[in-house]
């Protein structure tokens, strides 16, 4: 297994790639609700944040070979706004999706903005998500992709930020130095509500 940064022109099998370790997501699902129309919503929405944060330079993929089979993307505390040409791209796939879903997107979309206004107040690295390919989860994948961006913060003293609605990844980043930190519920209707995890950055001291 290699892990190294992803290739812009693998965005689009990423995306589906993404599609597939989250088709069991509660809250994402909820919204994208018919399984036909979510066939071609769901990679268009991991494609629109890839294409944000493909430019930041912090979007890892894990191969096997030629076989992609994990991507983690993050945002760094120094994040630029997308430039026009980017926003172009992701305006795209937002239409597609709205375009699918014109009246759930909305909600969807609202829970998300209302989920950044409750991000750490500190300069932090916010985890946008990490899949691995479902047949081969719970192989140290995961800890693989996440190791690059979680030295970088420990070595610059940096927070690091995610949420997640699957209480079976708790115990995962909790092993990576995450700690509980709050519980949020942006997503009207939504069957549960999301919590997030704040790391701290690790010194040779408390490094495990």
């Amino acid at each position: 297994m290699d892990i190294g940064q992803l290739r812009g022109a693998e965005s689009a099998r990423a995306s589906r790639l993404l599609a597939r370790a989250f088709a069991e997501d509660p809250v994402i699902t909820h919204f994208l609700y018919d399984p036909l129309r979510r066939l071609i919503a769901y990679p268009a929405f991991f494609r629109a944040v890839l294409e944000e944060l493909l430019p930041c330079g912090h979007v890892y993929a894990a191969r096997d070979r030629d076989d992609l089979i994990g991507v983690a993307a993050w945002k760094p505390a120094d994040a630029p706004p997308p430039a026009p040409a980017t926003r172009a791209v992701i305006e795209r796939q937002l239409r597609l999706i709205r375009l699918l879903f014109p009246r759930a997107s909305q909600g969807l979309f609202q829970g998300f903005a209302a989920l950044e206004h409750v991000h750490p107040a500190d300069p932090h690295w916010y985890l946008a998500f990490v899949g691995i390919e479902p047949a081969i989860q719970s192989r140290g994948i995961g800890r693989a992709l996440l190791a690059p961006a979680l030295e970088n913060a420990d070595r610059t003293h940096a927070l690091c930020y995610l949420e997640t609605p699957f209480p079976r990844t708790h115990s995962f980043y909790e092993r990576l130095g995450f700690t509980r930190h709050a519980e949020h519920s942006p997503f009207i209707g939504a069957p549960q509500g999301v919590v997030a995890f704040l790391r701290r950055p690790l010194t040779r001291g408390t490094a495990r």
